[in-house]
């Protein structure tokens, strides 16, 4: 068998689904004919073969074959290689209609040719229309023979011609398609704009031939055009006189966007929805004030018809095109506002808002007429902010065209009812969505243009609409309400309308028929409440009705609707957080609606901890410790009364309700420490290093010190304690972690500020094994920072014991890598002791000691690049504490900071220089440089023995530099004495040691 049959064999098998298993290997041994040497002759046998899909592999095999080696091709082979293609190519149109998909590969490896042959293809257009037109291979030295390409394309019959524009389409595409490939394709630019002349006059040819064409071949000319376009457009726009070849063409095309047949309107549309959009200029002026009049005489009016749908695909291409037309004239539509032509333009896009039924299941085309209306209102903003109004002639006309449009679209924006769009498919679903919230930005936009008057113009529209309980058309006017919330300003008019709205009975309304009323009108009203915050803190006569509202939601929504009333619960917490102060003289009607609220259809442990910490915010503004007491025992009475249950479950052995029952507990009382916390300067970042100065004294006898007080504390900490007992107290652990970080948190006494001691006995009882140990580690972290204030008494004793406790941890892990991310932890609570607490961090044995510095170098030198990073602050620091000229400063210590550095100078320089010696990632490279600096500059001569000891070590992990390059190194690290360049040299060095990049640039 030859080496040809052998590849038509191959092709068999794999379009046979017998052989699909082996398709690999098929397509394998296949692959190694078409690189060999017979790969030319095997790709003219299944070219010449009489099945389609043999055909296909042969053009597929010469495309290889063109790629892989086009440097061997001489001048001669290269002109036998195109008559041979051409050939090809003219076979297959002197037949019955081949499938495309061959077309598209014969005309594919026809332009591979043109691409990648080393002797420049000229007259590539000419040499195939005149080859097309001969049945023959036409050399080039015989196109001057025959007659122009205007007349020869007239003789052409229908395949040829076909297949004449499908290779100029091709042509076109792959040769973009190239031209970002690199600077070695740059020659192709000149050598196919000398094709333009040819290929511009056989589209010329199909777009105004009178002669009956088929629809194939209209389509392809639409598809050859835009090819052509785009690439002229990416590269031509500095060459009029190719681009006019083009642009002359563009008439013609119009025409065909009222063309009869589908197959050729739809591309054509889309080809110019694409060029207004992303190529306008290419677009002349005569051909843009075409393009407006077809729409607006021809166009707009067809979509208008009372008997066109908006769902029909004719009318939903239209409106991208009328769409596409308008955002790009919007400037010229506002300025020239008084023209009959944008008045015309205008109205039809006002009138294609009004189209019955709802956006996206009934009607598409608003979905792309919204973005002209938002490019129209934005345009507009933009101007009045640019220019004084008074000097805008144009203002009051396009102001009522926005005001207008907005009329239009609030009913558009109304709910359809559950039944209707149960029906609906996914799309449209997401369709109505996606036009709601781009009506959101419209609506911004119109607001922001002065006079518009959209808020008093939308609540008088919704008062109107209350009394009739129509619920779906009142929540779109709050949704629409709601849009604006981002640019309202509190006016004068603006408050009026709020109060108006607010102060309706809209809230009560809902209230009393909260059975009847939709679940979007709730979640449109509690918005309202969320977005208008400020407004009603400002105004505290409007708490009493909102509230009952959102009590109401909480207290009656179903069982299958929680999100409601998890909604409803999270506004609560806002708003009581935000209007706390206000809500005071109402602290006991709310205590009093908790019971009810918590006892709804679908009440959660998320609504449990919102409401906590939206009374505990009130609690926190009442005027005197003392009367902060009682309202807080009784939050505290429903977290020990849940906790008493939780015990009670587990003696009963259901250890999974004993498990949720308590952690539920735990996180409601963390809700109340947060909601408790003062707001404004009273609280501070606990994980902060800042030294805040505290105006009061935390240390004087208040109310929480005092005997009263201390207990109410007592009670939280038995609380906390529950931990100890739950069977997977994870969740409760960060609960209680939580609850302890909140009085961490504050700078005065308070309920949650416990004495040291309780929060050392919590974190002493943790250990590698305990749930959530990351979070009892942040917190060791949070009560040193917490323990460093100024106004703080130095907590030698409490602090140490916190201390073993993480060496405990620390020992426990052994190898950093084990978990990052509680390693990153402890390394972060080293480095608070080594700031604020360095005779504790120093306290401990010689031992002890070591395992905490041996620790931090693990760190350094594992993989992790956080730890990596935070590891070489620690050392920083350390080493600039341990400047002998900065060490009277220091506290007094068990073993002063120097002697740690003596101790440890070699294992830190060796994982600094194995680091930079090729290890370490090109980002950690600033990082290691800060400890290397710092221990140049303090410690000269000790940095000098210990790096050169770590640049000579046989197990240095770089290969590609020598002691010569490491002596060199060195020399400059040390001469520059910790200076900034510092780095630029570690640079240096970490690219050479790498070997695979040339600099570290």
């Amino acid at each position: 068998m030859s080496v040809a049959d052998q590849a038509i064999e191959l092709v068999r098998r794999l379009n046979d689904p017998r052989y699909a298993a082996g398709a690999s290997v098929i397509s394998r041994e296949l692959q190694e004919i078409q690189l060999s040497d017979q790969g030319w002759a095997a790709a003219d046998a299944m070219l010449d073969h009489a099945d389609p899909n043999i055909k296909f592999y042969g053009a597929l095999s010469l495309q290889i074959k063109l790629n892989k080696n086009r440097s061997t091709l001489d001048d001669q082979a290269a002109a036998e290689l195109k008559s041979r293609l051409i050939l090809w190519f003219i076979r297959l149109a002197l037949g019955n209609m081949p499938p495309k998909f061959v077309i598209d590969k014969v005309c594919s490896t026809l332009a591979t040719y043109f691409i990648q042959s080393p002797v420049p293809w000229t007259q590539t257009v000419r040499q195939i229309v005149c080859s097309l037109h001969a049945c023959d291979v036409v050399p080039l030295d015989g196109l001057s023979t025959y007659p122009d390409t205007s007349q020869i394309i007239g003789q052409l019959s229908g395949l040829r011609l076909f297949m004449a524009v499908r290779f100029c389409r091709v042509l076109a595409e792959d040769v973009q398609n190239s031209s970002i490939l690199g600077p070695q394709y740059y020659h192709l630019d000149n050598l196919l704009k000398t094709n333009t002349a040819d290929s511009a006059v056989l589209m010329t040819y199909v777009f105004s031939t009178s002669t009956p064409l088929s629809t194939e071949i209209r389509i392809e000319a639409v598809h050859c055009f835009s090819a052509w376009v785009t690439y002229s457009f990416s590269h031509w726009t500095t060459d009029p006189v190719a681009l006019q070849l083009l642009q002359n063409l563009t008439p013609m095309v119009i025409e065909h966007v009222l063309h009869r047949e589908e197959e050729v309107r739809d591309p054509t549309v889309e080809f110019f929805v694409n060029t207004l959009e992303y190529r306008s200029k290419f677009l002349q002026r005569d051909h843009l004030e075409s393009i407006s009049l077809l729409i607006r005489k021809t166009i707009g009016p067809q979509c208008l018809l009372q008997n066109q749908s908006f769902l029909d695909p004719t009318i939903v291409s239209f409106s991208k095109l009328i769409t596409a037309y308008g955002k790009l004239a919007v400037k010229d539509l506002i300025s020239e506002r008084n023209r009959d032509s944008s008045q015309e333009v205008i109205e039809l896009f006002q009138q294609l808002l009004r189209a019955p039924g709802y956006p996206a299941e009934d009607d598409q085309v608003i979905l792309q007429v919204t973005e002209f209306w938002i490019e129209y209102a934005e345009q507009i903003a933009d101007t009045v902010m640019d220019v004084e109004e008074d000097k805008i002639p144009f203002l009051t006309a396009v102001r009522d065209d926005l005001m207008q449009a907005v009329q239009t679209y609030i009913p558009k924006l109304q709910a359809p009812s559950l039944s209707e769009i149960s029906e609906w498919d996914e799309d449209n679903v997401d369709s109505w969505q996606f036009f709601r919230d781009n009506i959101s930005d419209l609506f911004d936009q119109v607001n922001s243009v002065p006079d518009t008057h959209l808020l008093s113009n939308m609540v008088v529209l919704a008062t109107s609409v209350l009394p009739t309980q129509n619920w779906l058309h009142l929540e779109a006017i709050i949704f629409s309400i709601n849009c604006i919330s981002d640019t309202i300003a509190l006016s004068d008019e603006n408050t009026q309308a709020l109060s108006t709205l607010i102060g309706s009975s809209l809230f009560n309304d809902i209230s009393t028929n909260s059975a009847d009323i939709p679940n979007k009108l709730k979640r449109a009203a509690m918005t309202l409440v969320d977005r208008y915050s400020s407004f009603i803190k400002k105004n505290p006569n409007f708490l009493p009705p909102v509230l009952t509202f959102l009590f109401t939601i909480l207290a009656s929504t179903p069982a299958d609707k929680t999100k409601l009333a998890d909604a409803s619960a999270k506004s609560l917490e806002q708003l009581c957080s935000s209007c706390r102060k206000s809500l005071t003289p109402h602290l006991g009607e709310l205590l009093q609606q908790c019971p009810q609220a918590l006892s709804g259809p679908s009440a959660n442990s998320y609504q449990k901890e919102k409401i906590m910490a939206a009374l505990a915010s009130i609690i926190q503004a009442l005027p005197t410790e003392e009367a902060k007491a009682a309202p807080l025992i009784s939050l505290i009475e429903v977290v020990e009364n849940d906790l008493n249950t939780a015990i009670r479950t587990l003696h009963q052995g259901n250890l999974e309700d004993s498990e949720i029952l308590g952690t539920s507990a735990l996180q409601c009382l963390a809700s109340i420490g947060k909601g408790i916390q003062a707001p404004t300067n009273d609280v501070v970042d606990v994980d902060s290093d800042g030294d805040e100065d505290d105006d009061s004294s935390a240390t004087t006898n208040n109310f929480w010190t005092a005997q009263a007080g201390v207990e109410i504390q007592k009670r939280i900490v038995q609380c906390i304690n529950i931990v100890e007992y739950l069977h997977n107290p994870g969740d409760a652990m960060d609960a209680a972690c939580a609850i302890l970080r909140a009085g961490l948190k504050e700078t005065k006494p308070g309920p949650f500020v416990f004495p040291p001691e309780a929060t050392v006995a919590f974190i002493d009882k943790a250990q590698i094994t305990t749930p959530r140990i990351e979070a009892i580690i942040g917190t060791a972290c949070s009560f040193v920072s917490n323990c460093s204030r100024k106004t703080s008494p130095h907590m030698f004793n409490e602090m140490c014991a916190v201390y073993n406790r993480v060496a405990l941890v620390m020992q426990q892990l052994g190898d950093p890598a084990n978990d990052p991310q509680l390693a990153q932890l402890c390394i972060d609570f080293l480095q608070r002791l080594l700031v604020s607490y360095l005779d504790v961090l120093l306290a401990p044995s010689d031992e002890e000691i070591a395992a905490a510095m041996q620790f931090v170098i693990n760190c350094m030198v594992g993989d992790a690049p956080m730890l990596k990073r935070n590891a070489c602050s620690f050392f920083e620091t350390l080493l600039g504490l341990a400047n002998p000229r900065t060490a009277h400063t220091l506290p007094s210590c068990r073993v002063p900071p120097l002697a740690i550095i003596t101790a440890f100078a070699t294992p830190l320089s060796r994982a600094l220089i194995f680091n930079m010696g090729g290890l370490a990632q090109r980002s950690e490279i600033e990082s290691l440089c800060k400890p290397l600096r710092a221990l140049v500059f303090s410690q000269p001569g000790l940095a000098k023995a210990h790096l050169e000891e770590g640049l000579m070590d046989p197990q240095f992990p770089s290969t590609n530099v020598g002691e010569k390059e490491k002596r060199v190194f060195l020399a400059k690290v040390l001469g520059l004495r910790g200076g900034r360049q510092t780095v630029v040299v570690v640079k240096e060095f970490w690219a050479l040691c790498k070997g695979t990049v040339t600099s570290f640039e």
